[in-house]
């Protein structure tokens, strides 16, 4: 992988509410020997709320990002939260099939795009760009013992594209990551179901309902954590729990760790580089459990 080949789109959440995963992200970055930069001068994506109000900006505002991408130097634009995936991938799509969009975007714009910036996902860099063999080396300590649920949420899959990097219904890229750092993963029909997004903001009955179904049914399935990718679902999933467990009956709390909180722990870095600490529901139940201790 040569020097500075991709470039990482925060995005909001990365640098705010979730910053802790960022800091895994970085820190499973270090460890695997990935080069990668923080875009310049990046925007937000506008993820849903614009799009709702204002279809043109939500576009424009994608269309900086690639532009500053692709003035960059860059070629790839690896994206770790679903939402701004979901919104600059289809942003590329829609530039792409529409030479006069582009055109029109690029009148308004100081920045000159030419269509040659590809919008990654994380779980699509991991297992198809830096491989799972190169992540089945660094694993020092293995999540043997541990069962798994793997909750990609409703974005990450589902896009605007003829082609996603994965099976848009059932998934399994998370899957073959959990599965190489050691951890058994569990089958089950809750993978892609909606946790509520920002609903828990704005209507807060229903998004308690949604993450009540998917983490009950975790629970009777006994599995020791819920793993994600997507900053929303973390949120959701972790910070309401003690709220959530009481109305559906859930006797345990179920940790829910970023995927690269995990890889961290297989590869032997402290909950503190990984910052753990920032996980509302304790993660010491699983370095108890497995060989992680």
């Amino acid at each position: 992988m040569d020097k500075d080949s991709i470039v990482l789109y925060p995005g909001c959440s990365l640098e705010t509410s979730s910053s802790h995963y960022l800091q895994s992200l970085k820190t499973v970055f270090g460890v695997l020997d990935i080069p990668f930069r923080i875009l310049d001068n990046w925007n937000c994506c506008g993820a849903t709320s614009v799009k709702s109000i204002d279809e043109h900006l939500n576009l424009l505002l994608s269309f900086k990002n690639l532009a500053l991408a692709e003035n960059q130097g860059f070629r790839e634009l690896v994206v770790p939260c679903a939402s701004c995936y979901f919104r600059l991938l289809g942003a590329e799509y829609e530039l792409n099939k529409d030479n006069k969009l582009c055109e029109d975007l690029n009148k308004k714009s100081d920045l000159p795009y030419k269509g040659k910036v590809k919008v990654r996902n994380i779980l699509d860099f991991f297992v198809n760009v830096a491989g799972l063999d190169l992540i089945s080396e660094h694993v020092k300590m293995p999540l043997k013992g541990l069962t798994i649920a793997c909750y990609y949420g409703c974005l990450n899959t589902r896009v605007p594209v003829e082609k996603a990097f994965d099976v848009r219904e059932y998934p399994k890229t998370m899957d073959n990551i959990v599965r190489t750092l050691g951890a058994n993963v569990v089958d089950w029909s809750y993978k892609t179901d909606c946790c509520g997004a920002s609903l828990f903001i704005t209507v807060n009955s229903i998004a308690e309902k949604l993450v009540g179904k998917v983490l009950k049914d975790a629970s009777l399935r006994k599995v020791d954590c819920v793993t994600v990718s997507c900053p929303m679902c973390q949120t959701n999933l972790d910070t309401k729990q003690s709220i959530i467990r009481k109305k559906y009956s859930i006797e345990h709390p179920i940790p829910v760790p970023f995927i690269t909180q995990l890889m961290g722990l297989a590869f032997g870095c402290t909950p503190k580089e990984l910052g753990l600490k920032k996980n509302f529901v304790p993660i010491e139940s699983i370095l108890e459990k497995s060989s992680v201790n």
